[in-house]
């Protein structure tokens, strides 16, 4: 027992312990009322003559509503120093204060109070649009490196192998896409569930298996309801040994991991989880029977990406399948981000802004290849044509006004060093789309000019 409590208190006094991530507001609140008390507590505790400290040459008692709007923000801080402008009319009533308690070093104290919680409201937005924009980056490496592990697993396939296959692995994805795609089953919770299980039938030979969605439940994932089977696979249970180590990990599990137990309390041979760009789990597929040489491990590395592929175009599949209905020729990469960003505006304000480029000059073709060579990292950009004119569109991912300034310089500074003119000498049409329109898709069509 005083292990514990000494390993709690070990705890309390570590970087952790003084400065959590998260502080639920009960817990703020709490924290607040304590240290605005203490302060004064200890005050009437240490100089009962003096709870104000007016005789002291440094406002002491004042460093607890600094602390707390440096911590909490402008409204906790002004409340703790209301606690301490209570304490000196207490005191002024006793008889307890040696001076007339004056209005100078109330408001200076107020005023930096209000400083430090300005300072800190400032920071936090700061820090929240940083972490945002922090998620969207690491969502998307998400996404490449799957990718990258797909173009990979592609080009190591042996010959004879993919003679044998009914088409090379280009064509599964884009089966997988059209299948995510597909608005008539937009009301499925896995739409094309049916389709990604004939594809691992014909690309890892799997013969029986299932697929199940799965509910989350107070930060823990149970099995949901079948979406899809094929053959006749046996019953995956709740309590499956694969199952629950598939949840507990968020990886591929098969008999012959190293993690199973002897006894193999699990009548499938291998349970993946469909895991999403956002690592969100949203399903499982169960394998009741497969080939003995087809349970290796780069068939199910095969298995895994394409399950991985699917699981990152289910969430954004009925946004890109919206967007390419009204521009059918913008590539699927581009509508992707495009439903993404427009959705995270929604979600969280954050600003972006698409640029829209008409080359109508005779070098208008020239400028536009070249252009394509300077992107920036997060932009992304499209390329089309309009009665034989090139269109560059041009989509900046969380770019404020400034950003998007910046960025039309950069062009403008390039095309004066490059070709020595500007928007306007080269003929080079410009409209900007910023997201906070009501709709940015009609913009964008308007700007490109497509009926």
């Amino acid at each position: 027992m005083g292990l514990k409590i000494l390993q709690q208190l070990k705890a309390l006094f570590t970087r952790e312990g003084f400065a959590p991530e998260r502080i639920g507001t009960l817990e703020q609140w709490i924290e607040i009322v304590a240290i605005s008390l203490g302060v004064v507590a200890v005050s009437w505790f240490a100089r009962p003559g003096d709870p104000t400290l007016s005789q002291l040459s440094f406002p002491w008692l004042w460093l607890a509503p600094v602390l707390i709007a440096l911590r909490y923000g402008v409204l906790p801080g002004l409340i703790s120093g209301t606690v301490l402008l209570v304490n000196g009319w207490i005191a002024t009533q006793l008889g307890r204060a040696p001076v007339d308690v004056s209005a100078a070093p109330m408001f200076g104290g107020g005023l930096l109070v209000l400083l430090c919680g300005e300072f800190s409201d400032v920071w936090r937005d700061r820090n929240r649009r940083m972490e945002e924009t922090y998620l969207y980056v690491t969502e998307r490496l998400s996404r490449l490196t799957k990718r990258h592990l797909l173009l990979n697993l592609s080009h190591d396939r042996l010959e004879q192998e993919m003679l044998a296959r009914p088409g090379s692995l280009r064509d599964a994805l884009v089966r997988l896409r059209s299948l995510t795609l597909d608005l008539d089953k937009r009301d499925e919770p896995l739409p094309g569930a049916d389709g990604l299980l004939q594809l691992l039938s014909q690309y890892v030979n799997i013969e029986a298996a299932q697929i199940f969605t799965l509910v989350e439940k107070d930060g823990t994932y149970a099995l949901g309801a079948l979406a899809a089977s094929l053959g006749d696979p046996d019953v995956l249970l709740p309590d499956d040994e694969l199952l629950t180590l598939v949840l507990e990990t968020g990886s591929l599990a098969h008999i012959a991991g190293k993690d199973i137990s002897m006894r193999r309390r699990t009548s499938q041979l291998v349970v993946a989880p469909l895991v999403a760009g956002d690592s969100q789990l949203i399903g499982v597929l169960s394998v009741t029977r497969m080939p003995f040489f087809s349970l290796n491990v780069e068939n199910l590395q095969m298995m895994l990406v394409l399950l991985g592929y699917y699981a990152d175009n289910v969430g954004s599949a009925f946004g890109v399948a919206s967007i390419q209905k009204q521009l059918p020729g913008m590539p699927f990469l581009f509508a992707q981000e495009l439903a993404r960003t427009l959705r995270l505006h929604k979600k969280i304000g954050m600003a972006s802004h698409l640029v829209v480029m008409r080359f109508h000059g005779s070098r208008g073709h020239e400028i536009a290849d070249n252009f394509l060579r300077i992107k920036r990292g997060l932009d992304l950009y499209w390329k089309t044509f309009a009665n034989d004119f090139p269109i560059l569109v041009i989509l900046l991912p969380f770019a404020s006004s400034s950003a998007k300034d910046g960025f039309l310089e950069r062009v403008e500074a390039w095309l004066e060093s490059h070709f020595k003119g500007d928007f306007m000498s080269l003929d080079v049409m410009l409209h900007v789309i910023d997201f906070d329109v009501r709709d940015p898709l009609s913009h964008l069509k308007e700007a490109m000019g497509t009926p």
